[in-house]
C-alpha cells in the first residue's frame, strides 16, 4: 500500500530521529535569507566573478596551471555504455552467468573527517588489510568482460596512496567507460594532481569527481568537521569544484566532470529548497545528487530508525522523507524543462544523456521506496551490480557484505588468490543472489549505485524510460 504525503510535514520538527553528534548550526532562517540573497547578486556571475564573490583563490593551486605529462596507457577496449547492456540482456534471457556492468569500490575504509550521517559509521578507520595496486590488478582482470562503471568510494578515497594506479589498472583490464571518485575535497591539490594524471594514462576515460557538501558553510562545516581547528571543509569543497572546471577549460579534459553530493538528512531538511537553488544558480557544478539518508547495518550508535520501524511508529512521512521528494522532483522538472544542466561529458553525447537519465530514475526509484510503491525494477545487486571492500570482501551490496549479524557476503577474493571470477560465481554466489530485494536489509533500500544503477541498466521497462529520458535530455 502507497503512503500519503502528509502535507505541511516539511516545516515541522522531527522529534523522533536524532543523530549521536548534537549538532552546533541548525536550519537558521538566517541561512536561508543569505542563500536567496547570494542567488540573486551572484546569478548571473561568471566563473571568474563567482571566484572572487566565493574567496577562491585559484593561484594557490599550481596544478591548476601546470601539470605533470604523463604516457597514455594503450588498449583497445569498446567502451561504449551499449556493449555491456547488450551482454547483460543477452545473459538474462540466455540464463548465462550474469557478470557486472557496475562496482563499488570500497577502496579504504580510512577517513579524515567525522559525519554523524555516515553509512559506513561502524567500520571507519578500523584497521584492515586494504588491497594494493598490485592485487588489486589481479582482480581487475578477472571481473568479465561487461565492466561499465566503477564508484570508487570509502572512507577518504584519496587516502589510499596508491589510487591513481587503482583507478589505471581498472582501465588497462576492464572496458570501463565510466569512473566516479567520491572525496570529501580535504586537499584540492591532491585532487587535482590526480585529475591530471587519470585523464593523460586513461584517454577517453569518463572521470567524474563526487565532492561531498551538505549545505552553505556554516551548516557544512559543522556537520563535515575534524579534529584540526579553522578547518574549512565547504570552502576546500568549493575551491577543488572551481579548481577542477579551470583545469577542464585549460588543459582540454573534454571527459571530466565535477559533481557535488548532498545527503539529506533530519537536520538539512529545512534548508534544502534553498540550497538546492544555490546549488543550480551560483555553485553551477556539472550534477548534482541528493542521496537520502538512510539507517545502514554500518550504524549501531546512530539513533535514526530503520525504514520499518519508522513505519511502524507512523503512517506518515517523516519531514527529511518528505522533503527528498520535493526536491528530487523538482530537479526533474528542472533537467527536463532544460532549467537544470545535467549532461555528462561522454565520449557519445547519447551515453552521457542516458546516464543523466539514470540519475533521474535512481531518484524516481527512491521515492518508490519511501512511498512503497511498486518498484521500478528486480534488484540486480549481485548479478549486474557488484560490491568490493577494502580487503577483498565481494557482495552484492555493501548492506549484505557488511550485515554483522546476517553476512551475505559472497566471499573474498584473497581466498580465491585474487580470482574475482571464482567468487562471483561460487555455489554461494549463485544461492545469495536470489537474496537480491528478499531480504530484511532491503526493506526501504535506496543504494543509488549498487540497487538502482545497475538495475535500470539491465532491466528493459526502466532502461526504455531512461532513453525516453535521455532523448528530452540531449534535446534541451
Amino acid at each position: 500500500m502507497a503512503l500519503a504525503s502528509p502535507p505541511n510535514t516539511c516545516a515541522a520538527t522531527c522529534d523522533t530521529i536524532s543523530l549521536p553528534i548534537t549538532l552546533e548550526a541548525p536550519t537558521s532562517q538566517k541561512m536561508i535569507n543569505q542563500m536567496e540573497a547570494d542567488c540573486t547578486a551572484y546569478a548571473r556571475l561568471d566563473d571568474a566573478g563567482l571566484c572572487r564573490a566565493l574567496n577562491v583563490d585559484l593561484s594557490a593551486y599550481p596544478s591548476v596551471t601546470q601539470r605533470t605529462t604523463y604516457e597514455p596507457i594503450l588498449t583497445e577496449a569498446d567502451r561504449l555504455l551499449l556493449w555491456p547492456v547488450v551482454k547483460a540482456f543477452t545473459s538474462r534471457w540466455l540464463n548465462l552467468k550474469p557478470q557486472p556492468v557496475m562496482m563499488t569500490h570500497i577502496v579504504s575504509t580510512r577517513c579524515n573527517y567525522s559525519c554523524g550521517f555516515c553509512c559506513y559509521a561502524d567500520s571507519l578507520n578500523n584497521k584492515t588489510n586494504e588491497l594494493s595496486a598490485a592485487e588489486l590488478r589481479r582482480v581487475y582482470a578477472t571481473t568479465g568482460g561487461a565492466l561499465n562503471t566503477i564508484v570508487f568510494s570509502g572512507g577518504e578515497t584519496t587516502l589510499h596512496k596508491e589510487l591513481p594506479e587503482i583507478i589505471e589498472a581498472a582501465y588497462e583490464l576492464t572496458p570501463v567507460q565510466s569512473v566516479y571518485i567520491i572525496s570529501n575535497a580535504w586537499k584540492p591539490e591532491l585532487l587535482m594532481d590526480i585529475t591530471h594524471r587519470i585523464m593523460q594514462t586513461c584517454p577517453g576515460l569518463h572521470l567524474t569527481w563526487s565532492l561531498s557538501i551538505e549545505g552553505p558553510r556554516e551548516h557544512n562545516n559543522s556537520v563535515r568537521y575534524t579534529q584540526r581547528k579553522g578547518w574549512d571543509a565547504w570552502q576546500n569543497t568549493i575551491d577543488t569544484l572551481f579548481g577542477l572546471k579551470a583545469m577542464r577549460d585549460r588543459f582540454k579534459y573534454s571527459h571530466l566532470d565535477v559533481q557535488l553530493c548532498t545527503v539529506c538528512t533530519p537536520d538539512n531538511e529545512a534548508i534544502l529548497p534553498v540550497w538546492y537553488r544555490y546549488v543550480r544558480d551560483v555553485l553551477r557544478p556539472d550534477k548534482w545528487n541528493l542521496n537520502l539518508m538512510r539507517k545502514s547495518v554500518q550504524m549501531s550508535e546512530v539513533l535514526l530508525e530503520g525504514f520499518e520501524e519508522r513505519r511502524q511508529q507512523s503512517p506518515t512521512l517523516e519531514p527529511f522523507e518528505q522533503r527528498y521528494l520535493e526536491v528530487t522532483r523538482q530537479v526533474q522538472h528542472d533537467v527536463l524543462s532544460g532549467k537544470l544542466r545535467f549532461l555528462y561529458h561522454t565520449q557519445s553525447a547519447m551515453d552521457g544523456a542516458m546516464k543523466s537519465a539514470v540519475d533521474l530514475l535512481s531518484h524516481e526509484a527512491n521515492r518508490d521506496t519511501v512511498l512503497e510503491n511498486k518498484p521500478l525494477f528486480t534488484c540486480q545487486a549481485g548479478r549486474y551490480g557488484a560490491f568490493l571492500g577494502s580487503d577483498g570482501t565481494v557482495g552484492g551490496c555493501e548492506e549484505f557484505a557488511l550485515n554483522p549479524v546476517d553476512n551475505k557476503a559472497l566471499g573474498n577474493v584473497q581466498d580465491e588468490n585474487y580470482d574475482f571470477q571464482a567468487v562471483w560465481q561460487s555455489e554461494k554466489a549463485i544461492k545469495l543472489r536470489d537474496c537480491a530485494g528478499n531480504s530484511s536489509e532491503c526493506k526501504g533500500c535506496t543504494l543509488e549505485s549498487q540497487r538502482n544503477y545497475p538495475s535500470i541498466l539491465v532491466c528493459l521497462k526502466p532502461l526504455l524510460k531512461a532513453a525516453k529520458l535521455g532523448a528530452i535530455i540531449l534535446k534541451n
